[in-house]
Parts: C-alpha cells; sequence; structure tokens
C-alpha cells in the first residue's frame, strides 16, 4: 500500500469513525478541554490526511507527465505491484483526468470552506460593530448594555472587534456575584478564543457536510467550550453564583433552596455537571489522550513507511 492509498483510507476511518468513538469515550470522565483536544486532534488529522494525499498525488502526476512516466504513476498510485500492459496514450490520459479531477474537487471544496469562513467572519463582525453603535457601557470593562426584555449575556468578536454583551434584563435579574461569575464565563471565551473554533468548525460542516466528522465535531464542541468556559469561571468565583446564574438566565427565575428545577434544555448538563464532585483522571482520560496523540501521528507514520 502507497502513501497516497493509506492516507485517504485513513482520512475516511476518521471521518466515519471517529465520533462515534470520541463521543463515547468522552463523556463523562474526560475534562472538556481534553475532549475539545481529542475532537480538534481527530479534525485537524482527517483535513492533514486529505490534503497530504492530494498534495503528493498532484506532485505525481505533474512528474509524471514531465518524465513520460504516467503508465507506472497509474499502476503505483492504485497500489498494484503486478505488471500492466496499457498503451502510453491510454496511461497519459487517465494521468490527466485523474489529475484534474483531484484539482477540482479540492478547489471546490477549499472554496466552500473559505466562502463559509468569510461568511461567519463578516456576520460576527457585523454584529460585533452593530452592538459597539447601539450599546451603552457599563462599569465592568468591556461590557455593553443593551435594552432587551429577555435575559441574555454574551460574547462577540469579529474583525478585531469584541465585546461582552448583557441585555437590561439580565443586569437586573443577575446579583453582583453572579454577574461576576458570567462575565467570567464570557471572558474565558474571548481569551480562549473559542469563537475562532466554533467557526472554523461551522465553516468545514457547510462545506463538507457529508463527512460525519464534521457534523458531528461542529454540534459537540461548542457545548464542550462552554464547559471551559464554566470551569474559568468558577476558578475565580466558585460554582455557586454561576449555576445560580445558569439557571437564572435560562428560566428567568431564581433557583429555589435546594432544587435544580426546570433549567433550559441547554444548561441542564452543565449545570448538572456543576453540582457534582470534580472527578479525578482515570485510565480512559489517560487513554484518551493517548488515542488522541496517535490518531497525530498517524499520517506522519504512514508517510515513513510508505516512503
Amino acid at each position: 500500500m502507497n502513501a497516497v492509498t493509506f492516507l485517504m483510507l485513513y482520512a475516511v476511518t476518521l471521518s466515519w469513525l471517529a465520533p462515534a468513538v470520541l463521543t463515547a469515550a468522552a463523556a463523562p470522565v474526560v475534562p472538556p478541554r481534553l475532549a475539545v483536544g481529542g475532537w480538534l486532534a481527530a479534525v485537524g488529522t482527517a483535513i492533514c490526511a486529505w490534503v497530504g494525499a492530494i498534495v503528493i498525488l498532484t506532485i505525481g502526476a505533474g512528474h509524471a507527465l514531465i518524465t513520460s512516466t504516467a503508465l507506472t504513476f497509474c499502476v503505483e498510485t492504485l497500489g498494484i505491484t503486478d505488471a500492466i500492459h496499457l498503451p502510453t496514450s491510454v496511461a497519459t490520459t487517465l494521468t490527466i483526468a485523474l489529475l484534474s479531477l483531484t484539482i477540482v474537487v479540492a478547489a471546490h471544496t477549499a472554496r466552500r470552506v473559505v466562502s463559509a469562513t468569510l461568511r461567519t467572519q463578516q456576520s460576527n463582525q457585523r454584529h460585533a460593530e452593530a452592538v459597539h453603535m447601539v450599546g451603552r457601557r457599563t462599569q465592568h470593562h468591556g461590557v455593553l448594555s443593551i435594552e432587551a426584555d429577555k435575559a441574555a449575556v454574551y460574547c462577540v468578536s469579529g474583525g478585531g472587534t469584541r465585546a461582552i454583551v448583557a441585555t437590561t434584563a439580565a443586569l437586573r435579574l443577575l446579583d453582583h456575584d453572579g454577574l461576576d461569575a458570567v462575565l467570567a464565563h464570557e471572558r474565558a471565551h474571548l481569551r480562549g478564543r473559542h469563537h475562532l473554533i466554533v467557526g472554523a468548525l461551522s465553516a468545514l460542516a457547510a462545506a463538507l457536510p457529508r463527512l460525519p466528522l464534521m457534523r458531528a465535531a461542529a454540534q459537540c464542541v461548542p457545548p464542550l467550550l462552554e464547559m471551559c468556559a464554566d470551569d474559568a469561571a468558577i476558578r475565580d468565583h466558585g460554582r455557586t453564583p454561576l449555576v445560580a446564574s445558569l439557571v437564572l438566565l435560562s428560566t428567568g427565575h431564581r433557583l429555589p433552596q435546594g432544587s435544580l428545577a426546570a433549567a433550559g434544555s441547554a444548561v441542564v448538563e452543565r449545570v448538572l455537571r456543576l453540582t457534582q464532585p470534580i472527578p479525578a483522571p482515570t485510565w480512559r482520560a489517560y487513554s484518551y489522550l493517548s488515542a488522541a496523540a496517535a490518531t497525530c501521528a498517524g499520517p506522519m507514520i504512514a508517510l515513513l513507511l510508505c516512503s
């Protein structure tokens, strides 16, 4: 098996099997940051494998046409070792067709990814600029207030413009400690540039909707990033203010004493997680880390073995 064949099979395997493995292995014992790393490692490695195979294929096809070794290239690309007799004109035609198809598919995919990324960035930039135009500065650094009946606190970043937005309803609803915890959560998002990760995964899912890995990553990583921001907030402000604020923002009602009643479905998992003791690292967490490292090393091993 040559490098092109191995890389393509590796990318296909990751794209179809990794979502099920990552989802089953991560919850609930793997820390969110490690789980995010596993997803990003799988996505990045799959993309590198696809790109590596395309680059090797393109360079090989170009070299074969220049040196008039199209027949040998066709045989090697298919991973065939036995001799095959083809007319030179047929082999050359096959090589040109393979090279053209590869370039067209790669260019079309790259255009879709770039287009989706630019749309997301432009949308975020317009939102950030609009917020700065209509929002009012608050006593909290980098926080703007906008008039709205729905309680919400969120961050927006685009084109070098960033802000944390708190609606007037949220400012009325949250007490001092709760607001500080929520703002720490949003600042963790901005510090970690989580919007870039979400934007990139969304662009890949939009450009490559038939690849399960891209769709699953775009769905699973954002909640994990929320948990990462939760962890950053509770380090400075504790669990209680953040849990109470999550329930307040999702339901509009204060948390009943001794109860976690009826939080919105988007935050139930996070609230329940925050009410549990932090689990100690287990063999599953270390296995997850090892698997992520092995996933990244796969293409490099393939290139060394197949060169």
